[in-house]
């Protein structure tokens, strides 16, 4: 997967690691990292299935997308979508499971809060698309529900404690059609990483 890169619109993402005993991996007895809720017994098992979940919807939502976008893209969408512009944060599929985890969650807190912006960009532009809000609504809610439970893993396995500042796609100051645009290779970069995700845990 690529590393970071800077794109028009694109805001850099900025994850802080904070380790509460320095640099390195804090030592279980000494670590001060505390969930406010109990992690779940079999939490990497919710992680995989979630990850498959995002996986097996990632090209449905794709294709909604574009359609519901109408003219040029559902004719142009190997020209105007498919195009490999964006960068993520790396990841690197044979790391230890603590390092997958924080990269884990790097690539999808960018993913869910630029979901965000095109979640609300099509209330806008595609107010009556009931399907493609569905599967929007649907993959925001599985993204909640996988990086909480990234977060716990973390915490309870590894007392790794993260303090993130993130931000993600923002189209605001974009016209229509570069918004739709903008949207539509997200999801098309989306689609790709989710399937390398989805394979290593």
């Amino acid at each position: 997967m690529a590393p970071f890169g800077r794109l028009p619109a694109i805001l850099s993402l900025l994850l802080v690691l904070h380790w509460e005993l320095g640099a390195g991996s804090p030592t279980p007895d000494k670590a001060t990292c505390i969930m406010n809720r109990p992690c779940s017994s079999n939490l990497m098992t919710q992680v995989k299935n979630q990850l498959e979940q995002l996986n097996s919807s990632a090209n449905p939502l794709f294709v909604a997308y574009y359609t519901a976008q109408g003219e040029p893209f559902t004719k142009y969408v190997d020209r105007l979508c498919r195009k490999d512009l964006m960068s993520f944060p790396p990841f690197h599929a044979n790391s230890t499971e603590k390092d997958k985890l924080v990269e884990l969650y790097r690539v999808m807190a960018y993913f869910h809060l630029s979901l965000h912006d095109v979640m609300k960009c099509q209330k806008t532009l595609n107010p009556k698309d009931q399907n493609l809000h569905s599967k929007l609504n649907s993959t925001a809610d599985t993204f909640r529900g996988l990086l909480s439970n990234v977060l716990c893993r973390l915490c309870d396995n590894y007392n790794v404690r993260l303090t993130d500042m993130i931000n993600g796609l923002n189209t605001s100051e974009e016209d229509v059609f570069q918004k739709k645009r903008l949207g539509c290779q997200l999801l098309f970069k989306y689609k790709q990483v989710i399937a390398e995700l989805a394979q290593a845990f």
